[in-house]
């Protein structure tokens, strides 16, 4: 599989454990040690009761698709076109939402209420980036 064309990540201090479980085909979110709020990009501080440090969790699949849209445009000279990106949530993880492409079925496929499983792909700079898989 072709690495995703882009920018890598900017890695900070709050982010590196997620990127690092990416690469290992895990998905962090953040969770609060105080409250149990589960949030997600990693932010260092939980955006419901404002308390550092946090930790983090894994996130489980299936989730369901929330949004989406089908991109046509070639943002990039190496992007295929088109593509769908999703908004996924998690009904086990409550606040965590993730976009990604999708991928296994074709763009004009995709719709609001599929199932999705977790998935990652290539990316620039050989950061594993989160990606979903259209459930079969």
């Amino acid at each position: 599989m072709d690495a995703t064309v882009g920018i890598p990540p900017a890695v900070t201090e709050e982010t590196e454990p997620f990127w690092t479980a990416a690469r290992e085909g895990r998905l962090l979110a953040e969770r609060c040690p105080a409250c149990g709020v589960e949030s997600f990009p990693p932010r260092g501080i939980c955006r419901a009761c404002r308390t550092r440090p946090t930790a983090f969790a894994e996130v489980t699949g299936p989730g369901v698709v929330y949004s989406l849209t089908v991109n046509h445009q070639r943002w990039l000279p190496d992007l295929e076109v088109p593509y769908a990106v999703v908004l996924v949530e998690f009904p086990g993880h409550p606040g965590v939402r993730v976009t990604g492409r999708l991928r296994g079925c074709p763009p004009e496929d995709a719709c609001i209420g599929m199932t999705v499983e977790i998935g990652f792909e290539p990316g620039p700079g050989g950061f594993a980036i989160p990606s979903f898989v259209a459930a079969r």
